[in-house]
């Protein structure tokens, strides 16, 4: 029999049998598709009641001039680092360079150093260690997970990354080119020409509304050079926020984030951007299309993370379009009246921006009744808001269902870095429960009246035969 490596071993196995109910759970989700009863499964499993018991720290830097939220979790020997280079997202590139930022998500570990990239590529691959990279709106984004005892060789290649990376030519050019693939065969999928259509609409000339992949003009004209500025100036250590979780103590942690970080510009060139203007009161936007399905987006004014309304809100999403089956959307517009496979809604957070956003899709011939009974479901919750029964099912659930986050330290450092970023506090872990479990139905249904009203932007794609009835 062979021997399984070290950094495979668990010390407790805690870690592995979450892990592997969670595996359990997306093969039955996945094996019996939307029927799946998601909600009851976790009222029930073991992890309901499971309270988050690590610590978390906040450590100091001093020779980087940095701090990290961090917590000790020794349940598996792995490491973990989520980190976030704040207003360096896609919003941030210049006009003429859009696309900067995901180029540079897509190539930045190809090659770095004295490492080319498919040398870098197996010397991550042997060792288990994973880096990557990615970009939205407004931040830059990265990780690492390493096992504990290739944690020097993880540092040391992070750092060579992001103090020099080497882009190396034939990565960069079919980067670029898979980019032009993607931008030149965006409307084959009428998900994403809705997508990109609509959210022009709603933020007009402002960044928000900008293809985050760019134009196939800025795309070409983008060059190497253009990247290595992006990481010189755009990732500082003014613009960092870092979470660490795994098994290594308080003094490795900082040592490791000297080691990554310290080679960093002090602080990062960057541009503020202004608010958009979003005009709520815009006509419909119809975008004709022949396919199999009409589709639907909606989108109303959220509410910030740290706003007072945030949780009422969250629960308020959650019972209209973000509980699934049990929603009140799907269960008037698939359950009872078989019109769609499906609808959902959601809370977008942005720097600038912060949305409610719905939408659902049904056959050419459905697609009418179906978006009346969305209006009517929509005005139902702005007039009349929910009931203490629906608000204490959705405590229940999302306060049973959030412990489901833990079973990973790459989930907790990534937690541990957002908490950073939107000013959550050390003990947010702890509490987060608590805060849900605080909303009052008439909180509650005080952000129903004032999100689900009638500045409610709407777009949709298909073919627009089917009447209302």
């Amino acid at each position: 029999m062979s021997r399984r490596p070290a950094y495979l071993k668990s010390k407790s196995g805690s870690y592995w049998l979450v892990s592997a109910l969670l595996a359990v759970l997306v093969w039955l989700i996945y094996g019996y598709g939307n029927d799946f009863p998601l909600q009851s499964l976790v009222e029930h499993s073991i992890l309901k009641e499971r309270h988050f018991q690590g610590q978390t720290e906040e450590l100091f830097v001093p020779e980087a001039g940095l701090k990290t939220y961090y917590m000790y979790e020794d349940s598996s020997p792995l490491v973990a680092m989520s980190f976030l280079f704040d207003k360096s997202g896609t919003a941030y590139d210049p006009e003429a360079e859009q696309g900067t930022a995901v180029l540079t998500a897509m190539t930045l570990k190809d090659g770095a150093g004295k490492f080319e990239a498919e040398e870098l590529r197996e010397e991550m691959a042997v060792r288990g260690i994973q880096i990557g990279f990615g970009a939205d709106k407004d931040m830059f984004s990265g990780y690492m997970i390493t096992p504990k005892e290739f944690l020097p060789q993880a540092t040391e290649y992070l750092r060579l990354i992001l103090t020099q990376p080497r882009f190396e030519r034939i990565y960069f050019d079919n980067a670029k080119e898979r980019v032009l693939k993607t931008l030149a065969t965006e409307k084959e999928d009428p998900d994403k020409e809705l997508s990109l259509a609509f959210n022009r609409r709603i933020y007009g000339n402002h960044p928000y509304g900008r293809n985050p992949l760019g134009t196939a003009t800025t795309i070409e004209n983008i060059k190497r050079s253009d990247l290595q500025a992006f990481v010189r100036k755009k990732l500082g250590r003014d613009n960092l926020y870092i979470g660490i979780a795994g098994d290594l103590t308080k003094e490795e942690a900082v040592v490791m984030v000297k080691d990554i970080f310290k080679d960093l510009r002090e602080e990062s060139e960057s541009v503020i951007l202004p608010e958009p203007h979003i005009d709520w009161q815009q006509p419909v936007l119809h975008i004709s299309r022949n396919g199999g399905q009409n589709i639907a987006a909606f989108a109303a004014q959220g509410t910030c993370r740290k706003c007072a309304d945030f949780y009422p809100l969250y629960i308020a999403n959650y019972l209209f379009g973000g509980a699934g089956l049990n929603s009140r959307l799907n269960q008037r517009i698939r359950e009872k009246e078989g019109l769609t496979y499906g609808g959902y809604s959601g809370l977008v957070i942005n720097d600038l921006s912060d949305l409610l956003t719905a939408g659902f899709s049904a056959t050419a011939k459905k697609f009418g009744r179906a978006e009346t009974l969305f209006e009517k479901e929509w005005k139902k919750v702005g007039q009349r808001g929910f009931s203490s029964e629906e608000l204490a099912s959705a405590q229940n659930y999302l306060t049973a269902s959030y412990n489901l986050r833990f079973a990973s330290v790459a989930g907790i450092a990534e937690m541990l870095a957002y908490m950073q970023k939107y000013d959550l506090g050390l003990d947010f872990l702890r509490k987060r429960n608590s805060y849900v479990k605080a909303v009052t139905l008439e909180q509650l249904n005080a952000a129903a009246k004032k999100y689900f009203n009638e500045s409610l932007l709407q777009a949709e794609i298909g073919n627009f035969g089917g009447e209302k009835n």
